[in-house]
């Protein structure tokens, strides 16, 4: 479960810390008992809430948080380069490097990693377990604690990890020290593992801008199914059509691709293990008036709405099966609103969501404040300035600062009135 994002020097934004933690005080009365859950109890007395919606103008910086996120992944899943992820803010030159900071908790216990960056080099990186520390490093000079030190990966062998596979030669940090020992050095230390294994695999992306076309989205959440891929397929196509779309069944028609040769419609995926490459035909059933099967081309014929929809289903079941974390980005986007509230009641309901999942997202769509379902630690307000850059304000905090504010008021009135800022003011 996420705990928080602290970001510094990144694009929009200057300094921010992204809270998840439940703020309102006290448990509602009988909240035990009730199907939609106010928030996730999760260890070490930690609440946390099951979803958080950012809400703001146009280029205030909504999009940015989400692509730091995408940045830490990167950094760790990939290992650079630095000079692709460091995107410091240009208006306002305060900091002449980036920070990243997660917390997070796998099981019982609470992490948190951190790594500053800049163009050339990694300044610092650390690993935390229950506040403890399990590495720390700063200008290659490193300190692990007697927790992951063993007879097989002793400090002079850690270092010579460092030194040889994570610089550059020159005296200079280059790789994050987690993605070298995640990927090549994995029986290190448990710890280390389920660190990596969580910033890696356990928090998703859905953007505009990357793409997630449903063969990728039915691989993610087939991982999730001992491989299966078939029975995935069949669990997206259910949702789909219980979703109030009129699609009897999907299936893909695969083609094995030469090695130069373009799929000339559909998807290519390519076969890791074979280094193959496939295209992709993905066939949609309906029934014509007579109640006989037509075929669609999917994408062809489906709606935009539609094959976005059937792509985020799969990372959202992936994410409720296994207590992840999913950031979608602009969820409106070609869904109704009906739909987008059905999405949110997912990860708010006990009976769907077991692990603990958490949906973080973006929109512009007011109608979901009208309902009553998201609570003062779950909405958040953006906005940006040129001295502080990005800033985001929960109406948690809205209310600890005097404001009288419950969870029974019209967010959504009062939002569109500029109570709580984040709103544009056009002048056309």
């Amino acid at each position: 479960m996420l705990s928080s994002f602290f970001i510094q020097n990144f694009r929009s934004i200057l300094e921010l810390r992204l809270d998840f933690t439940y703020g309102e005080g006290k448990a509602p009365n009988g909240y035990l008992d009730q199907e939609t859950m106010p928030f996730l109890d999760a260890p070490q007395k930690k609440r946390l809430v099951p979803c958080t919606a950012f809400f703001g103008a146009n280029a205030s910086g909504k999009t940015n948080v989400f692509l730091a996120f995408g940045a830490l992944n990167r950094l760790v899943r990939e290992g650079g380069p630095l000079a692709d992820i460091f995107e410091p803010n240009l208006i306002n030159p305060k900091f002449s490097s980036s920070t990243f900071a997660v917390e997070f908790l796998v099981g019982e216990d609470c992490y948190e990693y951190s790594i500053t960056l800049d163009a050339n080099e990694i300044l610092e990186e650390s690993l935390r377990k229950n506040t403890k520390p399990l590495f720390q490093i700063q200008s290659l000079k490193a300190e692990f604690s007697r927790q992951i030190l063993s007879a097989t990966y002793s400090q002079e062998k850690l270092s010579d990890i460092l030194r040889v596979e994570c610089s550059d030669g020159e005296g200079r940090q280059t790789k994050p020290f987690l993605h070298r020992i995640g990927l090549g050095y994995s029986g290190l230390h448990s710890d280390t593992k389920t660190a990596f294994a969580y910033l890696v695999n356990q928090i998703r992306f859905f953007t505009n801008t990357i793409s997630f076309p449903l063969p990728f989205s039915v691989k993610v959440l087939a991982s999730a199914l001992g491989g299966d891929e078939k029975a995935a397929l069949a669990e997206i196509t259910d949702v789909v059509r219980r979703l109030d779309i009129d699609i009897s069944s999907i299936d893909f028609v695969q083609r094995e691709l030469a090695p130069h040769e373009d799929a000339p419609h559909g998807i290519t995926m390519l076969d890791h293990s074979t280094g193959t490459k496939h295209a992709v035909q993905i066939i949609s059933t309906h029934q014509d008036v007579a109640g006989n099967p037509t075929l669609f081309d999917f994408l062809k014929h489906e709606s935009a709405g539609t094959q976005r929809l059937a792509g985020l289903v799969g990372l959202i079941l992936f994410a409720l099966k296994t207590g992840s974390v999913l950031l979608v980005d602009e969820l409106e986007c070609s869904l109704h609103p009906l739909l987008m509230r059905e999405i949110v009641m997912l990860f708010k309901k006990r009976s769907h969501n077991p692990k603990g999942a958490q949906l973080i997202f973006t929109t512009h769509n007011t109608d979901i404040l009208d309902d009553s379902i998201l609570r003062l630690s779950e909405i958040a307000l953006v906005r940006k300035t040129s001295a502080n850059g990005t800033l985001v304000r929960r109406l948690v905090d809205a209310k600890r600062e005097g404001e009288d504010i419950r969870n029974v008021t019209n967010f959504r009135k009062q939002y569109l009135a500029g109570f709580y800022a984040g709103i544009p003011h056009p002048a056309i």
